[in-house]
């Protein structure tokens, strides 16, 4: 079988696997250029056929402020490639 193949096998198991956690907190560790990384911890609230949605609550803003919250987008070729990496908990935050 070829790379392709294997690929496409990959981000379709990446893509249910991400569909199975729907609404779960998750973490995320980002790529922020030469050997940095950045951890971001919110909500998967949305998930897409090419992206999934991630909510984050803005600690330095009080809460009830519009900006309390933002949301960010990801791509599931960015898990794919190791470019970003997502880990799930359950509701009592205890990852899984």
């Amino acid at each position: 079988m070829s790379d392709a193949f294997t690929d496409v096998a990959k981000m379709k198991k990446i893509k249910e696997d991400i569909k199975a956690h729907e609404g779960q907190i998750v973490e995320m560790t980002l790529e922020n250029g030469r050997k940095r990384q950045k951890d971001k911890k919110g909500r998967l609230i949305e998930v897409y056929p090419s992206l999934f949605i991630v909510e984050y609550t803005n600690d330095n803003v009080p809460a009830g402020d519009s900006a309390s919250t933002y949301v960010e987008s990801y791509t599931y070729s960015d898990i794919l490639t190791e470019k970003n990496l997502i880990r799930y908990f359950d509701d009592e935050s205890e990852e899984q």
